[in-house]
């Protein structure tokens, strides 16, 4: 779990974001990719970043961590 809890630029997050999608409208910067891919958040496949398992649970405690933040106690 140490890996989730790795701190990400909000440009890295969005390049995570953005592997999500089928699809990517632009590819991402190669240096968000190399950190993605070296915090286990993406993988390389043909050449291209691809999310892993890790990076979809990156991105669900990056939402659940806003989520608890936002609501007054």
């Amino acid at each position: 779990m140490a890996a989730v809890r790795t701190e990400l630029l909000p440009v890295e997050l969005e390049s995570l974001r953005q592997l999500t999608r089928g699809t990517v409208k632009k590819p991402i910067p190669a240096q968000h990719g190399e950190k993605l891919v070296r915090c286990g958040f993406a993988s390389m496949r043909a050449g291209k970043p691809i999310i892993t398992i890790r990076g979809h649970a990156k991105l669900a405690f990056e939402i659940t961590r806003a989520s608890w933040f936002s609501m007054p106690v």
